[in-house]
């Protein structure tokens, strides 16, 4: 059986490392994907492994947002087993940066989230930080209020110090480069696996199913079982292919972080604001280098904004505005800090924001993207369902609501639409600065604002049902349908 798997991010890699266990003798895996890995959302990515830390004050309010939770919950409990199987599955090839004792002492993994709630934006903030602290308290997970005085290198400026804090005990993170080198140094010794270094052009289609695909360099490799995989490109390749499948829109959600070096403020733990109007807010997560190495880089994050096509670099507005926030908001010292890279990662965000996970109505095709900045740590629950699909086994019947063929989703009401995207679009006003004269100029522009999204709503016949917040620019540029 020869197994295709286009794409080689976190989840393409973690699959393709599932699937070493459940191969005969003669089966292979072929991993297709450019080495550079342009715009890669896993490398982009601070890689934290937050659940709750990612509560809103509208999420968990329909049956799919709850099943959605229940999989990010159980991934943040797989991470610390899979990452030590991972070190014990490279064995002597393991890379520098991962030792062995890395797992639960300050390497590779560790854990601790704190949560700030300052007033750098606007309410929004206060009532996600609420809903956070509901949640854990619903499902009885471990936390504690702290002073946020005593949260290690926290030094904000003080008119956006925060007055309220907790520390998250079991949502941790992780260095996605060095977890990426460790995948990808176990599948290349692994004599049953190969690595293309191209970009797939389309799939090839014979009498019962894809026969191959088609690479740019007009190469054919032929396969039995093939995983589509290569994030927000995913939608460029069907679109390439001219399959007979009705699949929603995959967005690119550009997103920018910092890797920086201060070496005066090492961090210790993940500080981070409540997500955000328009993003997730602001972290500062430690990115561990080597053990051998004074770990003193932070990566700082994160940016967003759908795009119908890629980005390839930064915006500056971007990076200036991720710079002012984690000084003024994390750590004002980190004005003297040194800029280590810019990183570019294209979120593959669906048009109703679900992931497409599952089989196809052609019988050898699987499909996983849309994962927007949950892939890397979804990707062992992932990988481990994508693993069983592509070996004919069967997985949680639940899946089937992230179908990639399935209905738009659209489970927000259109009330509540108008009202979060008031709220989100208020929110992204606050974080870049925006000061109201007085109470009068508020409310005239929320009065615009509704009567903008009320327009779009009409226009596109949404009167059932709601636009989520992050797609209202691609409804109205006709991106979305």
């Amino acid at each position: 059986m020869k197994h295709i798997i286009i794409g080689n991010g976190i989840i393409a890699l973690t699959t393709a490392f599932k699937l070493l266990n459940m191969l005969g003798p003669a089966d292979t895996i072929t991993i297709i994907g450019p080495i550079d890995r342009t715009g890669s959302a896993t490398l982009a990515a601070a890689a934290m492994l937050n659940s709750f830390a990612e509560i809103d004050a509208h999420s968990l309010k329909s049956d799919t947002d709850l099943y959605h939770f229940e999989l990010s919950h159980q991934a943040t409990r797989m991470w610390p087993d899979f990452e030590m199987g991972l070190i014990e599955a490279a064995n002597y090839h393991l890379p520098l940066g991962c030792a062995k004792y890395a797992v639960h002492s300050g390497g590779c993994f560790d854990q601790g989230t704190y949560v700030i709630n300052n007033a750098a934006a606007d309410q929004v903030d206060d009532q996600n930080f609420d809903a956070i602290v509901k949640t854990l308290k619903k499902f009885n997970k471990k936390f504690d209020f702290v002073d946020p005085k005593d949260i290690p290198n926290y030094y904000p400026a003080q008119r956006n110090r925060a007055m309220r804090a907790i520390l998250i005990h079991n949502e941790g993170w992780l260095n996605p480069r060095l977890v990426v080198e460790m995948l990808d140094t176990i599948l290349r010794h692994n004599s049953q696996v190969r690595f293309i270094n191209a970009k797939v052009d389309k799939f090839i289609m014979a009498v019962d199913g894809i026969d191959a695909v088609m690479l740019e360099n007009k190469k054919i490799i032929s396969g039995d079982v093939f995983l589509l995989a290569n994030g927000a490109m995913a939608g460029n390749t069907l679109k390439q292919s001219e399959l007979d499948l009705n699949i929603q829109p995959i967005f690119h959600g550009v997103g920018v972080s910092l890797e920086l070096k201060a070496p005066d403020f090492p961090h210790e733990n993940c500080i981070r604001t409540p997500n955000r109007g328009g993003a997730c807010g602001i972290y500062a997560v430690p990115f561990f280098q080597r053990p051998d190495q004074i770990n003193n880089h932070i990566l700082i994050g994160a940016s967003n904004f759908l795009s119908p096509e890629p980005f390839f670099h930064a915006r500056a507005g971007s990076v200036a505005h991720l710079l002012e926030s984690a000084i003024n908001e994390i750590n004002e010292n980190l004005f003297d800090a040194q800029m280590v890279r810019v990183n570019v990662g294209w979120r593959p965000t669906t048009q109703d924001t679900y992931p497409l996970l599952g089989r196809t109505s052609i019988g050898n095709l699987v499909i996983a993207t849309g994962t927007k900045r949950n892939g890397f740590h979804l990707s062992p629950l992932i990988s481990e369902m994508m693993a069983a699909l592509m070996m004919g086994e069967d997985v949680d019947k639940r899946l089937g609501v992230f179908a990639p063929e399935r209905k738009i989703i659209r489970e927000l009401s259109h009330d509540d639409a108008i009202k979060i995207g008031i709220e989100s679009l208020i929110s992204q006003h606050y974080q870049h600065g925006y000061k109201p004269s007085n109470i009068r100029m508020e409310k005239l522009v929320q009065e615009g604002f509704r009567r903008d999204l009320e327009e779009l709503h009409y226009k596109v016949g949404a009167l059932d049902w709601g636009i989520p917040p992050e797609l209202i620019n691609m409804y109205k540029r006709g991106h979305a349908r």
